[in-house]
């Protein structure tokens, strides 16, 4: 048979309020909650191809590769495992190779690897033909990145990387919906930087803490919560409403509950990016579940300048992007 090669392209995102709650079953305890974030073009690719001998599994940014007659002979190929779970989640077990490359690294908080693994299970089921819709894409990555960390996992992440663009993720019982929000995404990348902390952590541990909080009823982790989803809630009718000046206190308000969830959800660092943006006018948050990594920074309009300096006073530097409208490409 003729080899088959298909290759697919994801965003990742910027969390601007109601993260932690996309996990399941976090959000049913939390009526109205939802997740607003941002796709950007750092973007993550995949290349599959067919009609090899086994599986070969390699990442072009870590320069890691795996091989074996089938994926159980790879599952725990460290950082690769994730390609692998996809994989048997697909019905895949051998004949594939599959590629990789994110442009963000581990740790940044911005959805590398889920990027990613929307890339692989587009590209590995399309070269098999199977063809899946957003719908039947996202619990397929959420389960596998779930099994490869070994804690829950949430799915703002793949649909950010799916759909693209500036996202309201509605969190509902018996559904949850991704909605593109009637706002200026020019306004928006123009009142929003990124700035490096300089500190890389695993999600995967304050996002257990918080999980365990909810189910436990430790009431100070619930009300946090609470306050995240009318942050969160109130930062969504804000960008509808072209409201961009109204972001920075309900962007404050939620990192302000967001480091009451867990020990290490803010560091150091963190905590003086966010006092440069606060003197200057603007509001910060770190990006994903905290602790390191990137930390998205507010400037309302006709600040930024002023904002982006306050922040590089305080020896940081912030990090080029463009809000990415094409979500998923698959070819």
């Amino acid at each position: 048979m003729t080899s088959i090669t298909v290759e697919a392209t994801a965003p990742t995102r910027v969390d601007l309020a109601g993260g932690t709650l996309d996990i399941w079953p976090l959000y049913l305890f939390h009526p109205g909650a939802v997740t607003v974030n941002v796709a950007i073009d750092r973007r993550a690719w995949c290349r599959v191809e067919t009609e090899v001998d086994g599986i070969r599994l390699e990442s072009k940014d870590t320069l890691a590769k795996a091989e074996g007659r089938t994926v159980s002979d790879v599952l725990g190929a460290g950082g690769l495992s994730l390609a692998a779970y996809i994989l048997r989640a697909l019905g895949i077990e051998t004949g594939l190779k599959v590629v990789t490359h994110s442009r963000v690294p581990a740790g940044s908080g911005l959805g590398g690897s889920s990027a990613l693994a929307v890339a692989v299970v587009a590209a590995a089921a399309r070269a098999v033909g199977r063809e899946l819709d957003a719908d039947r894409m996202w619990p397929v990555v959420r389960d596998a990145e779930a099994q490869n960390m070994g804690v829950p996992a949430g799915m703002q992440d793949h649909l950010a990387a799916i759909h693209g663009g500036v996202l309201g993720i509605h969190l509902e019982p018996g559904t949850v919906r991704a909605e593109r929000l009637a706002t200026d995404p020019a306004r928006v990348e123009e009142c929003l930087l990124l700035v490096d902390a300089g500190v890389t952590r695993f999600s995967g541990i304050n996002n257990w803490e918080v999980f365990k909080g909810q189910i436990d009823g430790n009431e100070a982790v619930r009300r946090s919560l609470r306050e995240i989803v009318a942050a969160a809630r109130g930062l969504k009718d804000a960008l509808e409403a072209h409201r961009y000046d109204e972001v920075v206190p309900l962007m404050a308000a939620e990192w302000e509950a967001r480091k009451r969830l867990a020990p290490g959800v803010s560091s150091p660092e963190i905590d003086r990016i966010a006092a440069a943006a606060q003197s200057a006018g603007g509001a910060a948050k770190v990006c994903g579940a905290g602790g390191g990594g990137m930390v998205a920074v507010w400037a309302p309009p006709g600040r930024r300048e002023g904002v982006e300096s306050a922040v590089r006073s305080a020896g940081f530097k912030s990090v080029s992007f463009r809000v990415d409208l094409r979500g998923l490409e698959v070819e």
